[in-house]
């Protein structure tokens, strides 16, 4: 790490500010922390390969680690998940082939979970990164309409975005800063290359912008363009295929994730009935609430990790109305709304007497709707608030291209500033971005200011009221431009907001472009998942019942048969050797094992879902989660029950005994 001896004069102030938001991402997180920890308790290098590739990962995405570091902790973890397990299964004399069962698994989940991390972060930051990266082209195109300088460029996007690339570009500035390389345009060469095997058309623009620091103004002003163009097309073309490509594992995913799965499920009980050793409930447990969620979510992410494209995603910490909330609040109302549920269905299952009954599966019905609930409580309400000042600002930013478009043309005539403020005022009473512009409009009026001090001023400046980076960055870029002049400032607001629109018509076309596939996602989460659900455990209530009142029947027939000897007996015990409902698996089992399948797949299809219409943006996700998890266990609740009732009434069976 460099000190501040090497920093130069020049840059000290940049270097001040840029040394005290580096003291803050240099903090360790968790993961970097233990794998630091690992290191030193048993430090395991890993094979060759395996080096080459964690150091890739490790790199591109600026984890503070070593693929030793990496490797040992993967070791240490994987010993310590199964050692102490093995140790307490054994001390309690719990030890079976069920636990052998658990505690490899938990191995097998701990090993590769950790060995994949360093490139799944990788991924993750690559995603992150591809959310900004059109917005990225836009403002160092700005930037270089203000000035053809690289390095003013990059910073003027590494400020102004808040990602994933934001910290990669700062970290690029920091590599300038420190002399790593002889100039920024050398350094943009570096970060060309870097890109270029995750986005061609995002290292194409970059090198054009590059390259217009040795054209003339006019054709400077053709290559950003063209830049911007650049960006936007690939984008454009990247997402197309990938929609394409998207709709086949889609519907392997619905035939082989969720349907096939839980109508297989109905088979279960008649074989645990027939086989009670082999179907037991903790192998059920381990495949289809563990080790089938796992398969599911890989399929996923699989094809998520080839998404070329996240969505702009808008900055609400600016807002007036914004208030960061204790991060335990809202986890804290969620386990207080599942407690009562699970603990008054759960004590309810503990105490019941008889084998089957309809208040068994009442009442673990309560225990899956006390999780679920608890869940659907933390999602919404930590959002639902949020999510207001978020709409806020995208209506705010949807409408800014447009009044700047018709700004820029009144200018254009010749118009001084202040009357062309005049006369687009009424045209744009009735947006929400109309205010911004008529405070602008009464600071210069009112108090004399210029438009810098309009805009920008602590006090009193139009932009205290609109936190949204996305005007605050293109606003200051005209404020540089219009010191040339206002026929400059209104070329560059006619192009900056052309920019602003093309952007905004791409995300449009892969919204319609994803439209299939995210309704056909969409109808699995809601519908398919827990329909299917709620009926096969109808289904495998009433077929538990039909045994459960059959062996009545058969008892009371060999019942009515003791006077004939031994005849009776045997009859009752050959039924009993052949059907042993004692240890058949117990309904509400079944209904908690099937309901917490169908919520682990519906929350993971409805988190990909969000990722994939709106980017990896946690406020959505949330909220995504919530409302999808909400309607699909009051379908299955509905379903299952009326299913239930009407299975009862067409099959009367308690007429036989």
């Amino acid at each position: 790490m460099a000190t501040r001896a090497n920093i130069p004069a020049m840059h000290s102030k940049e270097y001040e500010e840029f040394l005290k938001g580096e003291a803050k991402v240099i903090s360790l997180s968790l993961y970097e922390k233990l794998c630091g920890i690992s290191e030193k308790i048993l430090p395991i290098s890993p094979w060759k390969s395996l080096i080459d590739k964690y150091y890739e990962a490790i790199k591109f995405s600026h984890l503070k680690i070593s693929p030793r570091g990496a490797f040992s902790l993967i070791i240490l973890a994987t010993i310590l998940a199964v050692a102490v397990p093995t140790i307490i299964t054994v001390f309690l004399n719990l030890f079976s082939l069920a636990t052998i069962m658990v505690i490899g698994v938990l191995g097998v989940v701990i090993f590769y979970y950790l060995y994949d991390y360093p490139f799944h972060f990788a991924v993750i930051f690559r995603i992150k990164a591809s959310s900004e990266m059109v917005l990225s082209i836009v403002y160092m195109t700005i930037s270089m309409r203000v000035s053809a300088n690289i390095e003013n460029a990059i910073k003027f996007a590494a400020d102004n975005l808040r990602g994933a690339l934001s910290e990669d570009l700062h970290q690029l500035l920091w590599d300038i800063y420190l002399r790593k390389f002889d100039s920024a345009s050398v350094a943009l060469d570096s970060f060309i290359k870097k890109w270029k095997r995750e986005n061609d058309e995002f290292a194409e623009a970059l090198y054009l912008i590059k390259t217009s620091t040795i054209e003339s103004a006019t054709r400077r002003e053709r290559v950003l363009d063209e830049a911007v163009s650049v960006m936007l097309q690939g984008t454009r073309e990247r997402m197309k295929h990938y929609a394409q490509d998207l709709k086949t594992p889609v519907m392997v995913l619905n035939a082989l994730g969720i349907l096939l799965p839980i109508i297989g499920l109905v088979f279960l009980p008649m074989m645990a009935v027939f086989m009670p050793e082999g179907i037991q409930p903790i192998f059920i447990i381990i495949g289809y609430n563990i080790m089938l969620p796992l398969v599911v979510y890989w399929i996923m992410k699989s094809y998520l990790d080839k998404r070329p494209y996240g969505f702009h995603q808008p900055d609400i910490t600016r807002h007036p109305k914004f208030r960061a909330e204790k991060k335990w609040l809202f986890p804290a109302i969620g386990i207080a709304v599942a407690v009562p549920f699970v603990a008054f269905g759960g004590y309810q299952i503990l105490i019941a007497t008889e084998f089957f009954g309809v208040e068994q599966l009442i009442h673990s019905l309560i225990v899956s709707l006390g999780i679920s609930f608890g869940v659907v409580s933390y999602c919404i309400l930590s959002a639902i608030r949020k999510i207001k000042l978020r709409t806020e600002v995208v209506k705010i930013e949807s409408e800014f291209a447009g009044v700047l478009f018709q700004l820029g043309n009144q200018i254009s005539r010749g118009i001084p500033l202040e009357t062309a403020l005049k006369s687009i005022t009424p045209q744009i009473k009735n947006l929400k971005i109309s205010k911004f512009f008529e405070k602008i409009l009464y600071n210069i009026e009112t108090f004399g200011m210029t438009l810098e001090q309009a805009v920008f001023d602590k006090d009193s400046g139009a932009i205290r009221e609109y936190p949204s980076k996305l005007i605050n960055a293109v606003m200051h870029a005209i404020v540089e431009i219009s010191k040339r002049g206002m026929v400059t400032a209104s070329k560059a607001m006619i192009t900056i907001s052309n920019y602003l629109r093309d952007s905004h018509d791409v995300e449009e076309y892969l919204k319609e472009m994803l439209g299939e596939v995210t309704s056909t996602m969409q109808m699995q989460a809601i519908l398919l998942a827990p329909l299917s659900s709620g009926i096969v455990v109808a289904l495998s209530a009433m077929i538990m019942r039909m045994l459960v009142m059959l062996k009545g029947v058969i008892e009371k027939i060999y019942g009515n048969l003791g006077e004939f000897g031994p005849l009776g007996a045997a009859g009752s015990g050959m039924f009993t050797s052949i059907v042993n409902l004692d240890k058949m698996m117990s309904v509400q089992t079944f209904q908690l094992i099937v309901s917490i399948y169908m919520m682990e797949v519906v929350g993971m299809i409805a988190i990909f879902l969000s990722i994939i219409e709106h980017g990896d943006e946690s406020l959505l996700k949330r909220l995504q989660l919530g409302k999808t998890l909400l309607l699909a266990i009051a379908i299955y609740s509905v379903v299952m029950v009326v299913c239930y009732s009407v299975f009862v009434s067409l099959i009367p069976i308690t007429g036989l005994v």
